[in-house]
């Protein structure tokens, strides 16, 4: 009997070190099975089924599904998520009578191929690591330590996104166009990412966040090889939603940033200081473009924003104005952009708002696309007007235009879309890019389609 109670024991320690989750309630069926028929008794069951407990609370849990690979401690003091995303792009432009040296380039790219890893520890500390591998190189993009004592504020250190402009803060999974607005060409490189520190504060319907920022994750030497002092900035962003509700809101939003050049006149990612557009992001064609600003010290720069949202039907807008402060005598040089952008659900959905971050997040289609169900995803006509005007001063060949675009997007589930977009930049003068008989470059036409997929 003996023999038999050690041999049951043993095979019972070895059904219990089994995942817990798959074998939990059928073993301790078992002790007690066990314990009935008299095969162990109950000092042994009870001991038994106290180890299984055990090994139950030490359980990591591990999870996948459509927010990635999610690893949690049995206790939740810490967890981490593996995900990434991928952006294949493919891009045309109808440019008829340009000068050749000034042709764009039309093909395809992954413009994104990131793998992020984020989670938390001992619950009021995060992080966030992302790595890019998009168009044949390797980039940095977040990678910070966040602080959050409770809900209402959180303190973040590390590479990171400046406090300012919507559409910057909004992720490229989420935005409705394969390419941000011309306002995106003033905001960057001058306040896109970079090393810093930020504070947040957030209530139901409202936030207010602010940080100061060295440079972005490059180094700065001269010719020589020597390291050079990196620039230095800051940006504050605040945003309120009078009406929030489910289908239903309105944002107000206002930013104010400035960035000072380093020693070597560079600005964040070691980029000469410059307002440019790329009209995509592999065609090398910069229809509005400063060049270098001569005599550049500093800039300041402020943003406003007004969204609006109403069941499918949505709304965002951002103007911007900046001035640049120069060196040598040369005059201030001041330059002003806006977008205003529209979108309608065809299928019915509402876009996802996040107040505590101001910026919409990511459409979530209310049926997957699946045939065999009959059912197709979410579908989104979405339409943006934007404008840029960067002649000011001595600088009169930067380019003043304004640009149309229509987007049909498909949202096959919340992980998968597939954007087509048209645009056409008008109303070009005075640009630095011409047509071959001297004339401005107006209507330049481009196609873009996209396929992403992201967790």
């Amino acid at each position: 009997m003996q023999l038999k109670k050690l041999t049951t024991a043993i095979a019972l320690s070895g059904i219990i070190s089994l995942p817990v989750v798959s074998f939990a309630d059928s073993t301790e069926d078992l002790v007690n099975a066990l314990v009935t028929k008299g095969v162990l008794t109950e000092e042994e069951g009870a001991l038994l089924s106290k180890n299984n407990t055990k090994e139950k609370k030490s359980q990591a849990k591990v999870t996948v599904d459509k927010k990635g690979i999610t690893v949690k401690s049995a206790d939740d003091n810490f967890k981490m998520q593996i995900g990434g995303r991928m952006h294949a792009t493919l891009t045309h432009h109808s440019d008829e009578g340009l000068l050749s040296a000034d042709d764009p380039i039309n093909g395809t790219e992954i413009r994104r191929a990131r793998i992020y890893a984020k989670g938390k520890f001992y619950k009021n500390f995060s992080y966030m690591a992302e790595v890019d591998f998009g168009g044949d190189a390797t980039a940095v993009k977040d990678f910070f330590a966040v602080y959050q004592p409770n809900k209402s504020w959180d303190f973040t250190v590390g590479h990171q996104k400046h406090a300012f402009s919507m559409e910057v803060q909004e992720s490229s999974n989420d935005i409705m166009f394969a390419e941000r607005s011309l306002v995106y060409g003033m905001s960057v490189p001058f306040f896109d990412r970079a090393i810093g520190v930020n504070l947040k504060t957030m209530g139901k319907n409202w936030n207010v966040q602010a940080g100061i920022y060295g440079d972005a994750m490059k180094e700065h030497t001269d010719d020589g090889g020597k390291e050079k002092s990196e620039g230095k900035g800051f940006g504050i962003r605040g945003t309120w939603n009078p009406i929030l509700e489910k289908d239903r809101m309105i944002h107000l939003g206002a930013n104010y940033g400035y960035r000072k050049v380093s020693d070597d006149g560079k600005v964040s990612n070691n980029k000469s200081p410059a307002f440019a557009y790329e009209t995509t992001n592999m065609s090398s064609l910069k229809l509005i473009n400063s060049g270098t600003i001569s005599g550049f010290n500093d800039v300041q720069m402020g943003i406003l924003e007004f969204s609006a949202m109403n069941g499918p039907l949505s709304f965002q807008s951002e103007f911007a104005a900046a001035t640049v402060n120069r060196d040598d005598g040369l005059p201030d040089y001041d330059v002003n952009s806006y977008y205003v952008q529209a979108a309608w659900t065809l299928t019915g959905e509402t876009r996802t708002y996040k107040a505590t971050d101001g910026e919409f997040k990511r459409l979530k289609p209310s049926k997957n696309f699946d045939p065999d169900k009959g059912t197709w995803g979410a579908w989104e006509l979405a339409l943006r007007h934007d404008g840029i005007d960067l002649n000011d001063a001595d600088i009169q060949d930067a380019g003043d235009g304004k640009r149309l675009t229509l987007n049909l997007n498909w949202y096959l589930n919340e992980n998968m879309r597939v954007l087509a977009g048209y645009e056409r930049t008008y109303d070009l003068d005075n640009a630095r890019v011409t047509k071959a008989d001297g004339s401005d470059a107006d209507d330049i036409d481009v196609f873009q389609i996209r396929a992403q997929w992201a967790i």
